[in-house]
């Protein structure tokens, strides 16, 4: 065995180091384990951030596993600076409430220990995802990304930047459903100011970030705003894609250099998995002048959404279902049934069907679950649905309705990119219509406006009815109370 000397020094004190660190670690873990911070009983380690541990925890008053997110401080000089980073994520995090993004729960200090208390996330990263090599087919890669790029678009449209957007910053869970984390060192655009050019520079020399996935004027200390995180997007999706980053080097020097004066290679050239329009995706996303990218997360999402949607569309030609429903009657089922559709006319509603694509579940498939986000509006042609939802306090869910041929459902997806408020659930073999809110856009948009505006009147009726049920609880209760 070789010792340790000469050229193998440098080798030995990185093991020491290493097994120290180590060391130190699972000393910190066995003395926590079992200890409360605040009301939250510690029962094991997540992970380990810039900034702190992060412990998967209990709330001992109303029984819920968390998250909860300590600091670290390395110095008592940092110490300001550091709960004050530490306190500002979880101001930001409280500014946003979405599906996507892990929610806070709490904040606070026990025993010298700040702490901030998330939900609780079980799943993988997406670097470890890319790590590992994890097989997961190229449409459900897509859809992912658009899952990624809408939320940012959540963030962006209340004026939080990210600034990190990265691989260990996304949560991939079972349902290739994902959770933006880590809004640490996010900013706020100017107040009431959520235009694309609304933007705050950050100082000179000082490297916010990841320098792996950090925009051109992100590294040069120029302005940051909603076109960096779009940047930092594209790298994030070119390794997902690609496997591999859009670019590497062996000193930072050499990676910021290439960043600010290279392209990477078109990702069709690195993954011959994917087609060139995939590939001018990612690279609108990356373009070293930041007003030749996407101008919104909502634009690069919508592109790739386009794409999927004429590739279902393709895929869904010989489903004989598809092909041989009735149309004249659904049409009429849907106008009599529907008010947002009864001013629509026959022509409008087959062209309405011929840009849409058609899927097909089996029975006992989850067409979408409640809480998740959709841009689909969907009409039966075949077979039953079934909605339920999970009413806090059930464990089990409540049937809402059995739909059959002639219904639709998740119409309010038209309108925004809204949390689903049910799960919908194929109660035999189906095939439907799924009108994406994004193809009717593009490719009729006057129908589309049409669609908008009967549906916000359906939904202005229903505050209307609501705001007057609200008034008319409150007089009583204040005759009760007299």
């Amino acid at each position: 065995m070789l010792p340790f000397t000469g050229i193998y020094a440098p080798l030995r004190q990185w093991i020491q180091i290493f097994f120290t660190n180590l060391c130190a670690l699972l000393t910190i873990i066995r003395c926590m384990i079992g200890t409360k911070i605040g009301r939250y009983e510690i029962q094991g380690l997540l992970g380990e951030g810039a900034m702190g541990m992060v412990y998967r925890g209990r709330d001992t008053i109303i029984d819920r596993v968390v998250a909860v997110k300590t600091v670290k401080i390395s110095s008592v000089a940092k110490a300001g600076t550091t709960h004050e980073r530490f306190y500002h994520e979880a101001r930001i995090a409280g500014k946003l409430s979405h599906p996507n993004i892990a929610h806070i729960y709490d904040v606070g200090q026990d025993k010298g220990i700040h702490y901030l208390v998330f939900e609780c996330v079980e799943g993988a990263t997406l670097k470890s995802v890319i790590s590992e090599g994890k097989f997961i087919p190229l449409p459900d890669k897509l859809r992912i990304i658009t899952l990624i790029a809408r939320t940012l678009h959540y963030a962006h449209q209340r004026g939080v930047i990210h600034r990190d957007i990265k691989p260990a910053n996304i949560m991939l869970l079972p349902d290739l459903q994902v959770k933006v984390m880590d809004f640490g060192i996010a900013t706020l655009s100017s107040v009431g100011d959520t235009r694309p050019d609304s933007c705050q520079p950050h100082r000179p020399g000082a490297l916010t970030g990841t320098p792996s996935y950090m925009s051109p004027e992100q590294i040069s200390g120029g302005s940051v705003d909603r076109l960096s995180d779009i940047y930092s997007l594209g790298v994030l999706s070119y390794e997902f894609l690609c496997g591999r980053k859009a670019f590497t080097a062996t000193s930072l020097p050499m990676l910021m250099d290439r960043i600010l004066n290279e392209n990477p290679v078109p990702p069709h050239l690195v993954n011959p998995a994917l087609n060139v329009q995939i590939s001018e995706f990612i690279q609108n996303a990356l373009h070293k002048d930041r007003h030749l990218r996407y101008k919104s997360c909502s634009d690069f999402a919508d592109a790739i959404d386009y794409y999927l949607n004429q590739a279902e569309m393709e895929s869904t030609q010989d489903v004989k279902a598809a092909r041989g429903y009735d149309k004249k009657t659904i049409i009429e089922s849907l106008q009599q049934k529907y008010n947002f559709f009864s001013d629509f006319t026959y022509e409008q509603m087959l062209k309405i069907f011929s840009i849409s694509s058609k899927k097909t579940y089996s029975s006992g498939e989850i067409i979408f679950r409640e809480n998740t986000i959709g841009n689909n509006l969907f009409v039966i042609i075949a077979g039953k649905v079934k909605i339920t939802k999970v009413f806090e306090g059930n464990a089990e869910p409540t049937q809402l309705a059995l739909l059959k041929t002639g219904d639709c459902f998740g119409e309010m997806a038209i309108m925004d990119s809204s949390a689903r408020f049910a799960t919908a659930i194929a109660d035999t073999d189906c095939v439907m219509i799924a009108i994406n809110e994004v193809i009717l856009r593009v490719s009729e948009p006057q129908l589309c406006l049409k669609l908008y505006r009967n549906l916000a009147t359906i939904l202005s009726e229903k505050l209307k009815k609501s705001d007057t049920r609200m008034n008319e609880l409150w007089m009583r209760i204040k005759q009760l109370s007299t």
